[in-house]
């Protein structure tokens, strides 16, 4: 995973979902990162700075520079202002395509 965020912000982020006592942050890294390891298409996961509080975009970069899925490691707090459209509330984060 390539963090193309500031470490200010992405530490931040780590460090407040910490404080919080909450582990989706954390769960949610681990799935993206696991997606680098699909056999069958590998690539490189791209965490960078999004404008809601506490969130990142991401993206799949391929070997050969092509860009696969984008998305969003949002954070849902309360308020939520990731400006997502959750279908039932929910408190943490999450991963949108």
């Amino acid at each position: 995973m390539k963090i193309l965020c500031s470490q200010e912000h992405y530490d931040k982020v780590v460090q407040y979902a910490e404080s919080i006592g909450d582990t989706t942050l954390q769960k949610c890294l681990e799935r993206l990162k696991s997606w680098e390891k699909n056999p069958n298409c590998p690539c490189e996961i791209e965490l960078y700075y999004d404008f809601a509080p506490y969130s990142f975009g991401f993206r799949e970069r391929y070997p050969d520079g092509r860009i696969g899925i984008e998305g969003g490691l949002l954070y849902h707090g309360r308020p939520d202002e990731s400006l997502a459209v959750l279908l039932e509330p929910f408190h943490g984060w999450s991963i949108h395509t």
